[in-house]
């Protein structure tokens, strides 16, 4: 910039950077929080019998968080928490408005749509032999 001015939009951008920089520290703070309490209390029994269960083989490497929702993990154990969570959210669903229910589940559909997308292995072309 001419007269050695900053650039204001510059000056904006880097300030917007630097905000949502600040935030998402701030989010993976409280999201690693969020699941060291939860892991405390899947230890300790707090959240029942499968969960405690599950933490201790999250503790020995054995699976994750992810696995055992994504059912990748299919475990007793881990197919009785994607089954409780299952019953969860549907009692959850059954006290919502329709407009929400409706809305949720076009969310849903779209993940879905999305992880197959991610998850699917690529294609091979006939003509690659």
């Amino acid at each position: 910039m001419p007269g050695g001015q900053p650039d204001p939009v510059l000056a904006r951008l880097e300030a917007l950077i630097g905000t949502l920089e600040r935030d998402a520290r701030a989010s993976e703070r409280e999201l690693a929080d969020s699941d060291r309490e939860r892991a405390d209390a899947a230890r300790d029994g707090r959240m029942g019998p499968e969960w405690q269960r599950v933490q201790r083989r999250i503790d020995a490497g054995e699976t994750t968080v992810l696995d055992v929702f994504s059912g990748r993990d299919e475990s007793p154990e881990a197919q009785r928490l994607r089954e409780m969570s299952s019953a969860n959210l549907q009692a959850l669903r059954e006290t919502m408005p329709p407009d929400l229910v409706e809305e949720v589940e076009d969310s849903d559909e779209a993940f879905d749509r999305m992880r197959e997308r991610v998850t699917r292995p690529p294609r091979r072309d006939v003509d690659d032999a």
